[in-house]
């Protein structure tokens, strides 16, 4: 009976919903788009923010201002874009990392892997949806790139 009761709590919580919008640190080189990547745990992490004023505060303490890094904002599926596109290395997303965190080696703390990250955004219920098999059916899309 027990099982039975949490599962149906499991499915009466509420998820949390990602951002329709995210910001990124980038800059232009050679007219193409270039993304910041950081160090974690011997992998590349793309850091990922949550607001302009927090990306900016990260170029701002990094002093990356004088290397022509700005704070970009982005939507969820162009996200995807960029971790199945020019960030498919890749292993690792970090959530509003701070530039002490990179210096230290702590950027673990608060990344996930690409995977998890892309699937919480495609699997979310508040993405939009074409239909019943909508989000199925954009992860063969996306699978496809």
């Amino acid at each position: 009976m027990t099982e039975i009761n949490n599962a149906k709590l499991l499915q009466q919580t509420p998820r949390r919903c990602p951002s329709s919008t995210f910001w990124l640190v980038v800059r232009q080189e050679n007219r193409q788009m270039k993304v910041l990547m950081v160090g974690c745990s011997g992998e590349q992490a793309l850091p990922v923010f949550s607001g302009q004023g927090e990306a900016e505060m990260f170029v701002w303490l990094e002093d990356a201002f004088e290397h022509d890094w700005r704070a970009r904002e982005t939507s969820s599926g162009e996200l995807v874009s960029i971790l199945f596109g020019p960030c498919a290395g890749v292993g690792r997303v970090a959530l509003d990392p701070s530039p002490e965190m990179v210096r230290i080696n702590a950027v673990s703390l608060v990344s996930v892997t690409r995977e998890r990250f892309i699937s919480w955004i495609l699997d979310s219920p508040c993405s939009v949806s074409l239909g019943v098999n909508s989000r199925h059916h954009a992860r063969r899309l996306v699978r496809s790139l």
